[in-house]
Parts: structure tokens; sequence; C-alpha cells
């Protein structure tokens, strides 16, 4: 994919989240399912949690539900989203609007005991810079850290599949994305458009290699069917 197509569809995502910052947020409310299997994998004391595409800060605000004191990092492109969170003191830490599709993007921000990605390399265009961004995020982990992510899985979804709109309605073509590109659609609070790459087991699994990165676990969470994110356990 070139710079020129990428630069398009962050500045569609980029778009579509400070339009529907707020019905997004509200849509998603409370945890995943799936972030209580994670919950064994936060150290113990009081680790430093980074969390890449942290939205509202809900990982954030379920860690501490959940009783986990952490020293928590948390990054989105969207300023929108981070300033749709919780500034009561539900959740606590180091916020900063930055662009994860650019390299860099993680630069001065230490390093961490848990990284996670939660339905964001999803978003973010190219393979080459998933893997390039998967591969700083295993930079920054401390020894024995791990990293957590979590990616749509809306393929396995007849419901999900009737979301998929064609690459013309953003002024695109099929030629100008990478196989496992979608567009698709939103209709709460207005219609929108976004895109998402499909990062199903066996790109996850490409994409832990080129990191240096062993999978711990593969387990799949969420949504009405109860699968409709994969969510995997990396060490390095």
């Amino acid at each position: 994919m070139d710079e020129a197509t990428v630069r398009r569809l962050v500045a569609l995502n980029e778009a579509f989240y400070s339009r529907f910052a707020a019905p997004f947020a509200a849509s998603r409310a409370g945890p995943q399912p799936g972030y209580e299997r994670l919950l064994a994998y936060v150290p113990a004391g009081r680790p430093r949690v980074f969390d890449a595409g942290c939205g509202d800060g809900r990982f954030g605000r379920f860690l501490r539900a959940s009783g986990h004191e952490v020293d928590y990092v948390g990054v989105d492109f969207s300023a929108a989203l981070l300033a749709a969170r919780d500034v009561d003191g539900d959740v606590a830490g180091r916020f900063e609007q930055r662009d994860l599709s650019q390299p860099g993007s993680l630069d001065g921000l230490g390093r961490f005991d848990l990284i996670v990605c939660l339905s964001t390399l999803q978003h973010i265009p190219g393979r080459r810079n998933r893997a390039r961004l998967l591969a700083e995020m295993a930079a920054g982990l401390n020894a024995g850290g791990r990293v957590a992510l979590a990616n749509w899985q809306f393929l396995g979804s007849a419901r999900q599949r009737r979301k998929i709109r064609p690459w013309a309605e953003a002024g695109l073509d099929e030629r100008d994305v990478e196989p496992g590109d979608y567009l698709l659609s939103w209709q709460r609070g207005g219609e929108g458009r976004r895109y998402v790459a499909l990062v199903d087991d066996e790109e996850t699994r490409r994409l832990a290699e080129g990191a240096g990165l062993r999978i711990v676990e593969l387990f799949r969470s969420d949504g009405r069917e109860g699968d409709l994110n994969l969510y995997a356990l990396l060490a390095g």
C-alpha cells in the first residue's frame, strides 16, 4: 500500500471517530468479556501498562474496577475519543494523542510490563505498518513482559458482513488497498464509514514471528456470538 493511500485511510478513520466519538464510546461503555482473561497477565505490584489505541480509556477503567493499581499510559490518534474519557478519576494515568500508523509513534514513552492493543491494530493501514508497530511494541517490553492484542473477526459473522461497503464509497478502488482490507459501515447517531483490516489467526502468527514474539495464548471472545474478537497474548 502506498503512503498516499495510508494517509487517506488514516484520515478516513480520524474523521469517523471525530464525528462518532460519543455514540461509539457509549456503545462500548462496559468492558469486553475477553478482558477478564487478560487479568491473568497483569503483573503484581504496580506494573507499567501501555494502552495502544486507548480510545476513551475503557481498558484502564476496567483495570481499576478490577482492583489493579497500575502506572497507565494511553495513546490514541483521535482527540475526540481521548476527550470522551471520564475525567473524574476513573482512569488515572497519562494520555497522549499520537498517530500509531507513523514510525516512532511510541518514542519517549518508556518500557512496560504489559502492552495492550485492543481493536486498534486492525485500523493501521498496510501490513508493513502493522508489522512495524508490533515490533515497536515488542521493543518497549520490560523483561518478562507481554503484549495483548484483540482484533475484530467480522467475516465470521453474517451480521457483521452486512456492514461491508464498496471502496468506491471512500473514493478508492480495490487495487488501492491490500487483501484483507475492508470498508465497513456504521449507523448509530448517523451513517459513517471506517477502514478495518482483518487480522486473523494466520496474520497474527505472521506478525508475532516478524516481531520476534511467541504466542502464549490465542482465544476468541466478545459480541453476541461470543467469538467476535481474536485475542493473542505474546511474549518475547
